[in-house]
C-alpha cells in the first residue's frame, strides 16, 4: 500500500465522521426560532450558547440542561458569532437535532383537509426568501411545504431557520426530487395548483381557485420553469399600479397566501365563488 493510499485511508474516517455529525446536528439562533423550537422538542437540544443578557431569560433552559446533563455555555459576541456562523444570533444559539423532511409523497397520500393549503417552492435558494415564506405559511396555518431534496438530511438552512422566526417548528417540511412529478400527483389527488409568474397573462384575483390547493412560487428572475408551469391548473401574478412590475418572492408569497387563505375561510367573497 502507497502512501497516497494509506493518508487517504487515515482521513476517510474523519470526513466520514463530520458528514454524520453535520446530519445528526443542526445549529439554531435567534430567539424566536431557538425558544420555539426549545417548548416544541426540548429532547432534541444538545448544546446552548448564550450571551450574559440574555442568561436570566434561560434559566428555564438552563435547568433543563443542568437536568438533563446537556452542555450550556455563557459566551462573549464574539465566540457566539462564531459558534452560531454569523452575528443575527439575538444572543442565543442551540445546537439541536433536525427536523428531517419527509418525502413529498407522504403528505400527498395522506389525508388533506377539504380547505387545505399546500406551498410549493420551485427554484427558490435564498435562505432569507425561504424563511420569510416559511414564517407566512405558520401565519397563514399551511399544511405543508414543498421544497426541493431528497429527504436525508435538512433542506433548511439555519439562516433560513432564523428569519421564519419559529415557522419551521410550525410548518411539516416535505421533499420532492421532481417537483413537476408531485404536482401531477397533487392534481391526480384532486387538489388544484395554482402557480405564481411575474409574467402570468390572468391576475391573483381574476381567477377561481379551489381546494384543497397548492401555491407554488417560482424564482424571481426565471419565474417558474416550464415543467412547472405545465402542471398548473392556473399561472398567476400579483397586479401592480406602480412603475416597478416586480415583488420579492416572500413579499408575493404574503399577497398570495393571504388571498388564498381569505377564499378558503369566506368562500363566498369575491373570487372565491
Amino acid at each position: 500500500m502507497n502512501e497516497k493510499t494509506t493518508t487517504f485511508e487515515k482521513t476517510r474516517p474523519d470526513r466520514v465522521r463530520k458528514q454524520y455529525k453535520k446530519q445528526e446536528e443542526f445549529t439554531l439562533y435567534g430567539w424566536n426560532s431557538c425558544m420555539s423550537a426549545f417548548k416544541a422538542r426540548p429532547e432534541s437540544l444538545l448544546r446552548l450558547f448564550f450571551s450574559r443578557a440574555r442568561a436570566a431569560e434561560l434559566k428555564e433552559v438552563k435547568a433543563f440542561c443542568g437536568e438533563k446533563k446537556i452542555p450550556y455555555r455563557q459566551l462573549d459576541q464574539e465566540s457566539l458569532n462564531k459558534v452560531a456562523a454569523g452575528v443575527h444570533h439575538e444572543g442565543v444559539v442551540m445546537v439541536v437535532r433536525p427536523l428531517l423532511p419527509e418525502s413529498a409523497h407522504r403528505l400527498i397520500r395522506g389525508t388533506m383537509p377539504d380547505k387545505g393549503l399546500v406551498v410549493a417552492l420551485d427554484g427558490i435558494d435564498n435562505p432569507h426568501n425561504q424563511g420569510a415564506i416559511l414564517r407566512t405559511c405558520a401565519f397563514f396555518g399551511v399544511q405543508g411545504l414543498m421544497v426541493p431534496g431528497n429527504g436525508k438530511a435538512s433542506v433548511i438552512p439555519s439562516s433560513a431557520a432564523r428569519m421564519a422566526e419559529g415557522g419551521l417548528e410550525e410548518v411539516p417540511v416535505y421533499t420532492s426530487s421532481d417537483l413537476p412529478s408531485a404536482l401531477r400527483d397533487c392534481r391526480e389527488q384532486g387538489w388544484f395548483v395554482v402557480g405564481a409568474d411575474p409574467n402570468a397573462k390572468e391576475t391573483l384575483f381574476d381567477v377561481k381557485i379551489k381546494f384543497p390547493a397548492v401555491v407554488v412560487m417560482g424564482n424571481e428572475q426565471e419565474g417558474l420553469s416550464s415543467r412547472v408551469k405545465q402542471k398548473c391548473d392556473k399561472v398567476v401574478r400579483v397586479p401592480g399600479t406602480g412603475s416597478l412590475q416586480s415583488l420579492n418572492v416572500s413579499v408575493a408569497a404574503g399577497i398570495i397566501l393571504a388571498e388564498v387563505d381569505r377564499r378558503r375561510t369566506t368562500p363566498l367573497s369575491r373570487g372565491g365563488k
